[in-house]
């Protein structure tokens, strides 16, 4: 009898998928939570939107946070951010990969849910929420806002990303039969 090794998607690129569709659609399509300047809401899109005024403002910010190049890191951290769902992509073929660029959503995820139920408060927090807090690119539909409290829809599906992720890069990705 001959037996042919046939190779199927272990559960741990399954739930990389998962996991980049859920960073993607809660850092793009929905936003995270209402912003800090009215009309504003808080997406990964507003990081690219501001981006050249961020840059530019870093001097004043900077003497507020003890540096510019606080500022610098910040700003450095939130791109990785806003980038993590398409680069958890490449947690289907990496563990390593899945599992580094699932601790970006995860943390600023946790963060923000603690800053928006009033737990901590930071200067450098308070800079970061206000980097990603822009008006939306269409009125009321994108990034569309689903409040549920003071929370976005958008920052339960970043943290369950990041959650997802992590799991997925613990999980073995091939299995032969």
């Amino acid at each position: 009898m001959n037996f042919k090794k046939v190779k199927i998607l272990g559960a741990g690129k399954y739930l990389a998928i998962i996991a980049a569709l859920s960073t993607i659609l809660g850092s793009y399509v929905f936003a995270m939570f209402s912003g800090t300047a009215p009309g504003s809401v808080a997406s990964s899109i507003a990081i690219f939107q501001g981006l050249d005024q961020t840059f530019e403002s870093a001097d004043i910010y900077g003497s507020t946070l003890g540096g510019t190049w606080i500022v610098y890191i910040l700003i450095i951290l939130l791109i990785i951010f806003a980038l993590s769902g398409f680069v958890q992509i490449i947690g289907i073929k990496s563990r390593a990969g899945i599992f580094i660029f699932s601790l970006f959503p995860l943390i600023i995820g946790i963060v923000m849910y603690l800053v928006l139920n009033n737990t901590i408060d930071n200067l450098h927090i308070d800079y970061m929420m206000t980097v990603v807090s822009d008006p939306p690119i269409i009125e009321n539909i994108f990034p569309y806002l689903v409040d549920i409290g003071n929370i976005g829809l958008g920052l339960y599906f970043v943290i369950a990303g990041g959650v997802i992720g992590i799991i997925s890069g613990l999980l073995p990705r091939e299995e032969s039969y």
